[in-house]
């Protein structure tokens, strides 16, 4: 599969999230986060390819909740049962874009120290 993301993505990384569709909110894991789209990995059948959704999760030291909205990208069955699906994320906030950058940024600054 070609790589077609606009930024790169840490794994492994796991936070709970729920994504919002309609007026249900779907548990599930968010498994890799980037700037610009992330992977989740849920029980349930997961969004077509397109779906615009929500993804609420709470990051950081202060668990801050974000809500960002994306575009499902691709989906299928995981190897390990349940199902992932990628999604990137469209017109978030400029709070919310910030709160996404510093969990990166967080992640790689920890992941060099132990280099």
């Amino acid at each position: 599969m070609q790589q077609q993301r606009r930024a790169p993505r840490i794994q492994p990384f796991v936070v709970p999230c729920r994504y919002v569709l309609g007026q249900q909110r779907i548990p599930g894991f968010l498994t890799e986060i980037g700037t610009a789209g992330g992977r989740v990995h849920t029980e349930l059948e997961p969004p077509a390819v397109g779906t615009n959704l929500v993804l609420e999760a709470r990051f950081g030291r202060q668990a801050t909740h974000v809500r960002i909205p994306g575009i499902v990208r691709w989906a299928h069955a995981s190897p390990r049962g349940g199902f992932l699906f990628g999604m990137s994320f469209e017109e978030i906030s400029p709070d919310a874009q910030k709160i996404v950058d510093g969990v990166v940024e967080e992640f790689r600054r920890r992941a060099a120290q132990i280099r």
